[in-house]
């Protein structure tokens, strides 16, 4: 563009203003830089002690030999001390039932982080955070890092299930057996990021077995000197010893984390965040709809920030009024709050392929120049005037139950059999 304007024009600063102008170009701010901009670390709260914080998340692990396919696992972030649930299903109920059961035996966490899904954000959830009192976290969407302690766990779980399998020859419906020896290895391996000690050295206090317990033969002699006899007027002191002797060990692992954030900070900058309440912004969002499609922008919007958080903003839709929480990350500054949106913009909003939740269908029809059957579709969040037909087979794809409660109160012969067809 430059050199095409030289060729005709001479103009004053032409090189800034050409540069200003391509840095301007809303429509390049959609397609232009990676679905991540990396921003600065954010320091969140580090607990000093065993059981302050406690993560946990579902793991998908695949069919059983039983009705189990996935894992509730528990996770203390200081220590990494574990707990691992199989469940049928990922509901809050067994969330509950996995929360109370580990209270009973260590006590109330003092703060709970999860993502947002619909098993840990729900009323039932609600009800116990409120008697416990305690304080239930959630991380921003598409931002698992930021849960990456459990995330971490959920990785390591999977490597040593694939090893035990393999080492045992066993079919991988089997993993639900193995989950006694998965905790075992990850709560009673020493980890080198906390200062060679295990996790469940750490959060108990007890002193960990090791594999040669079970492949030497222990000695007469031995075994009583393990045993000691408790003095009932020195307990007191015994445990007081025991929890000093605790707190050193957590003193421990809280400095070398904090040298290794020091490390990782300095190591790579991010780029500053600095959208206000108004502005408009962008937002690589991910979804599963959208994958596949190489030539649909990544970067849709512009969106409308409405609140912004420590670590996170929220933001409107402009065509639905829809909120979400989204990491700053994932966020890319559009214009200030003072851009006119007008007809024009709202028009670009909607042309993006920005994918819209089906609220219902209200009519089929057969359609003789596409030689397809269609579906009119009204669109949650927008008004009935916007109803649009799209294809059966994609409705089919995209929302089978909705389709076929539809289909349920249809009396039209000819649509059930292209039902049955596909």
């Amino acid at each position: 563009m430059l050199r095409q304007l030289q060729a005709q024009y001479w103009i004053k600063s032409m090189r800034k203003l050409v540069k200003d102008f391509v840095a301007d170009c809303l429509l390049c701010k959609h397609i232009k830089g990676s679905q991540l901009i990396q921003r600065p670390w954010s320091e969140q709260r580090d607990p000093a002690g065993r059981n302050e914080v406690l993560h946990f998340d579902f793991l998908f692990m695949g069919d059983s030999y039983g009705s189990t396919r996935y894992l509730l696992v528990l996770k203390d972030e200081l220590t990494h001390y574990c707990e691992l649930v199989p469940s049928d299903s990922p509901t809050s109920s067994v969330t509950v039932a996995a929360i109370l059961d580990w209270a009973k035996r260590f006590g109330l966490p003092e703060m709970w982080v999860s993502d947002n899904g619909t098993h840990f954000k729900n009323e039932l959830m609600e009800n116990l955070r409120e008697r416990l009192k305690a304080l239930h976290t959630f991380v921003p969407v598409y931002t698992p890092w930021v849960n990456g302690t459990v995330e971490r766990l959920n990785r390591d779980i999977l490597q040593v299930v694939r090893a035990l399998l393999l080492e045992y020859q066993l079919d991988t419906k089997s993993w639900e057996h193995l989950m006694p020896l998965v905790q075992a290895n990850l709560n009673q391996t020493p980890v080198n990021s906390l200062g060679g000690k295990a996790p469940l050295e750490l959060f108990t206090g007890l002193q960990v077995p090791t594999q040669l317990d079970t492949v030497l033969l222990p000695r007469t002699m031995q075994t009583k000197d393990k045993l000691m006899k408790i003095n009932m007027e020195t307990v007191d002191e015994e445990l007081e010893t025991l929890r000093d002797s605790l707190r050193s060990m957590h003193q421990e692992v809280v400095d070398r984390k904090e040298k290794t954030r020091l490390y990782q900070k300095m190591a790579k900058e991010g780029k500053l965040e600095n959208f206000s309440v108004g502005d408009y912004v962008l937002w690589s969002r991910v979804d599963e709809r959208l994958r596949g499609n190489k030539l649909m922008v990544r970067w849709v919007g512009p969106y409308r920030v409405t609140t912004a958080n420590e670590y996170s903003f929220t933001i409107e839709h402009l065509l639905t009024g829809d909120s979400f929480e989204v990491h700053g990350s994932r966020l890319k500054y559009y214009d200030d709050a003072s851009m006119d949106v007008d007809e024009e913009v709202l028009e670009h909003v909607a042309k993006q392929g920005i994918v819209l939740g089906v609220e219902c269908f209200r009519d089929h029809r057969y359609n003789t120049t596409t030689n397809q059957w269609e579906l009119l579709v009204s669109w949650r969040g927008l008004q009935n005037i916007e109803d649009s037909w799209e294809p059966l087979q994609a409705m089919q794809r995209d929302v089978p139950n909705l389709v076929a409660n539809y289909a349920e109160l249809q009396a039209d012969e000819d649509f059930h059999a292209q039902l049955d067809e596909a």
